[in-house]
């Protein structure tokens, strides 16, 4: 029989023993865990009276930007390039074969020129004149609102006003 006592056995008890009275005396005493009784309590105090003072939002006016489309407009082509590209498709053409063959090509040369020197010049002249912006509201539905200027970009959040978008 082994009459020796372990006397690391009894400290440790006696620790254990000491920590769980402390911890337990410095706890609140209402019952709520450590981490709510001071900071979390304040927090939820002051939460009812700031959104008591928000205005209520209308899900039918607050929505997300889905997509922004430039609206171009081309206008008409002065005739400069088609004169300028049928005389350099005529060139061209003229430059192939000989005989009929290379009539056939100066005339194809002028016509595909003048129709690409036209395409060339409108499509130098074309200007954004407005944007297309796609908004999905919060109430699901999604309008399409057309601004002559647009500083939005696709995530923005946007309120409608008087059919106008305003970033939030």
């Amino acid at each position: 029989m082994n009459t020796s006592f372990d006397y690391s056995s009894a400290s440790l008890l006696a620790i254990a023993a000491a920590s769980a009275i402390v911890l337990s005396a410095c706890g609140p005493q209402n019952g709520e865990p450590v981490a709510n009784a001071t900071h979390e309590t304040e927090k939820t105090a002051a939460v009812p009276k700031a959104r008591a003072t928000l205005p209520l939002v209308d899900r039918a006016s607050v929505g997300e930007v889905q997509s922004v489309e430039a609206i171009t407009e081309r206008p008409k082509g002065s005739g400069a390039g088609a004169v300028i590209g049928g005389v350099l498709g005529g060139v061209l053409g003229h430059q192939v074969g000989d005989g009929n063959g290379q009539k056939a090509a100066t005339a194809a040369g002028a016509i595909g020129g003048a129709v690409l020197g036209n395409k060339v010049e409108r499509d130098r002249q074309e200007k954004i004149v407005g944007y297309r912006v796609q908004v999905r509201l919060d109430n699901g539905d999604t309008r399409t609102f057309e601004e002559s200027q647009s500083a939005l970009h696709v995530g923005d959040r946007v309120r409608v006003e008087s059919g106008r978008l305003i970033r939030v």
